[in-house]
């Protein structure tokens, strides 16, 4: 694929704890088929900090077109979140509390939103698909 190409998308990058980034982002494009310029880093908590921080920089480096980046997180206050946060700034948002909806909604929403409004997105997107069952199943059909 040419940066041309590439140019159309925010680039977004899943982090997380041991293997779970790869794994969901594997699961997501089993639904939807590829992702394109989204890259997991998976942070395997055995590593010096520094490592890790090289890890995700590397990561963000080859998803970033200039649109900005997106760095999707498994938990706030968790090591792959904090040090996503050192990147903060302009240019990346970082939104802790991934689930699979927000990775499968991202597929189809990328090119028409500037970096800030797709973060805003996902996280209200990811929010409103978390259910209970038992309240799901007991509504009336339709609703």
């Amino acid at each position: 694929m040419g940066n041309a190409e590439k140019q159309e998308f925010v680039g977004v990058v899943v982090v997380s704890h041991c293997q779970l980034a790869r794994e969901m982002l594997k699961a997501a494009e089993l639904i939807v088929g590829p992702i394109e310029n989204c890259r997991a880093a998976s942070l395997e908590m055995d590593q010096p900090v520094e490592a890790m921080t090289r890890q995700l920089q590397d990561t963000i480096r080859e998803v970033d077109t200039g649109r900005g980046v997106l760095i999707l997180t498994d938990l706030f206050g968790g090591t792959p979140a904090n040090i996503s946060l050192a990147f903060l700034g302009p240019g990346v948002e970082v939104v802790c509390g991934m689930n699979l909806p927000m990775l499968i909604k991202l597929a189809g929403c990328r090119e028409d939103l500037p970096l800030q409004k797709l973060a805003e997105m996902l996280k209200e997107y990811g929010q409103r698909h978390i259910s209970l069952a038992s309240e799901v199943l007991s509504r009336p059909m339709g609703e």
